[in-house]
């Protein structure tokens, strides 16, 4: 069963929760068992929540891959990466890279993209 490309657009709470609610159900048709589809939900939490807190918003990419699951995070305003603000910003992206396999991060002039992937085992 092949399983289709999501994109979420994320600005609040609300859709905090749908991103993980989503994503959960893509990971368990992709085939990940319970706790990897809890470590991806935790992920895409804490980039959805990154995106509202330092970039007041952002896109949610879900994308079913071959033996896995890529997970691409957009900012659409302030620099998602500003960690001189002090609130803790990499605390949060070591977590994510500790839940992920894979973590590639880019800040350009158009704001910040975060690539995670996650593989089946």
């Amino acid at each position: 069963m092949q399983v289709a490309t999501e994109v979420l657009y994320v600005n609040s709470e609300a859709s905090i929760v749908t991103a993980r609610e989503t994503v959960k159900k893509i990971a368990e048709s992709v085939g990940f068992d319970v706790y990897d589809q809890y470590r991806i939900a935790t992920a895409v939490s804490e980039l959805a929540e990154n995106a509202v807190k330092y970039a007041d918003g952002g896109t949610m990419e879900f994308h079913p891959i071959e033996r896995g699951l890529e997970i691409i995070c957009k900012d659409s305003g302030r620099d998602m990466m500003q960690k001189n603000t002090g609130h803790g910003l990499g605390i949060g992206l070591k977590s994510i890279e500790h839940l992920m396999d894979e973590m590639i991060i880019t800040t350009d002039a158009h704001g910040t993209r975060i690539l995670t992937r996650k593989w089946l085992k």
